[in-house]
């Protein structure tokens, strides 16, 4: 009896062990499934996120780089696994700016800004640490317990030929936790991406360069042909006010005529710099004191202004430096800059109560000086288009600036003021930065 009860306690505990068996393989094998299901939606959802950057258009036609950073950024939060994301570009001062942002409070864009520079100017691995390829983590502020989203994974946007034009960034505070295999493979993509975003920058930039070379060539060709057409009705001009000059009795219209002589040469001059600049001719090369030479300038035109009802403001710093250059080219586009503001102020009517007032502001720093012209008219209709010798109704002018500034291996560019008015900013280097786009001769200087 006692044997039969031994055995069937042991068939009993057979059994419930057999079951706890069963049930354990059983969650064994579910648990795998939960895995391996996750796993697949971690696939899927990674496989997606490549397919949708690499679905983006990235390229900067007709768009310019803010509005290309808001789409990136709701894109990458929408698709990835972050919900707050940023893109920064370095603006053409060299600093670290937010082209857009999703998801991310201002002193936080502030400290990913001061992070990208620390990244561009002495590396990643001086203030952060390599996660994958292309991407680093950095901490915000002091400590990771500042205020502020306290970490993020930083990627550069790099051209081809490693030159660095931003960073996509991404907070990042929980992913941090996990194993580093999860966040390389997390992050992927977005390395993917930013490869993708380095290569339309440098393609746009190429475009860039070469609507300048289209646009220098147009100006060119339509440089030579006004300045023919020109070139004879100009010589009668200036023999007959020459005639006039010397055989004339009145006092008064010798004058005029002599006004009529020295504009007619100033013209000449003009023509003669267009030629020149047409057919790659040697420029002076000597130091130029800007502020001298708008000083002078403001002073001839000053009471001029005033008969029109022009206010003409200069604001000078006292201590910038030379800039290397042709005078007289550089006075054209002094001379060009302030007729052409001068003409936007006449051009407005009906509006009295409108300042009617041209300013030019000079200031310099490391290597450059910059000088910045602008008026109370009604604004340019198409600021991207005013340098194009074939633009909307601007004449001339503005095309011989953009041709002499870039020369002198400066920039020049156009924007509208709010509420109205428009400002042109010119930008020379400073010391000897200029004197390679000349080829090396000068002119004694008195």
């Amino acid at each position: 009896m006692l044997g039969w009860l031994s055995n069937l306690w042991a068939l009993h505990w057979g059994c419930l062990i057999g079951i706890l068996g069963l049930g354990g393989a059983v969650l064994l094998m579910g648990h795998e499934q939960r895995l391996h299901a996750k796993e697949q939606r971690r696939e899927r959802r990674i496989r997606e996120e490549f397919e949708a950057y690499a679905g983006l258009d990235a390229a900067l036609r007709g768009e310019d780089l803010r509005g290309l950073a808001k789409r990136v950024c709701r894109l990458v939060s929408r698709k990835s696994s972050f919900q707050r994301v940023a893109l920064l570009s370095v603006d053409t001062e060299g600093r670290m700016q937010a082209a857009g942002s999703v998801g991310i409070e201002e002193t936080t864009v502030q400290e990913l800004q001061v992070c990208g520079e620390s990244l561009m100017e002495t590396g990643p691995d001086e203030v952060s640490t390599r996660l994958g390829e292309r991407s680093f983590a950095v901490v915000l502020g002091k400590s990771a317990t500042d205020t502020g989203c306290g970490r993020a994974i930083m990627i550069p946007v790099r051209t081809s030929a490693g030159g660095m034009r931003g960073v996509l960034a991404v907070c990042a505070d929980g992913l941090m936790s996990l194993r580093r295999q999860t966040v390389e493979e997390t992050i992927a993509p977005l390395e993917a991406l930013a490869v993708k975003l380095g290569r339309a920058i440098e393609s746009a930039e190429a475009m860039e360069q070469l609507e300048h070379a289209e646009k220098l060539a147009g100006f060119g060709i339509v440089a030579n042909g006004v300045a023919q057409e020109l070139s004879d009705p100009l010589t009668t001009v200036l023999e007959f006010a020459e005639q006039i000059v010397e055989t004339a009795k009145d006092e008064r219209i010798q004058a005029n005529a002599k006004t009529i002589v020295n504009e007619a040469l100033r013209m000449r001059q003009t023509m003669q710099g267009l030629v020149r600049s047409e057919h790659s001719e040697t420029r002076i090369d000597e130091p130029v004191e800007l502020v001298g030479l708008l000083r002078e300038l403001a002073a001839e035109c000053e009471d001029k202004l005033e008969s029109r009802g022009i206010l003409l403001a200069v604001d000078a710093e006292d201590d910038v430096p030379a800039v290397r250059g042709d005078g007289d080219a550089l006075r054209q586009v002094l001379e060009h800059l302030l007729n052409n503001s001068a003409q936007a102020i006449d051009s407005i009517e009906g509006d009295a109560e409108r300042e009617r007032e041209v300013r030019v502001s000079v200031s310099h720093d490391a290597t450059s000086v910059q000088m910045i012209v602008s008026d109370t008219g009604p604004g340019f209709e198409e600021p991207g288009r005013v340098f194009d010798p074939f633009g909307p109704g601007l004449g001339m002018g503005l095309g011989i600036c953009y041709g002499i500034v870039h020369e002198h291996g400066g920039e020049i560019r156009a924007f509208n003021l709010h509420p109205y008015g428009a400002a042109v900013m010119v930008e020379l280097p400073l010391g000897e930065v200029s004197a390679r786009n000349f080829s090396g001769a000068t002119r004694e200087v008195a």
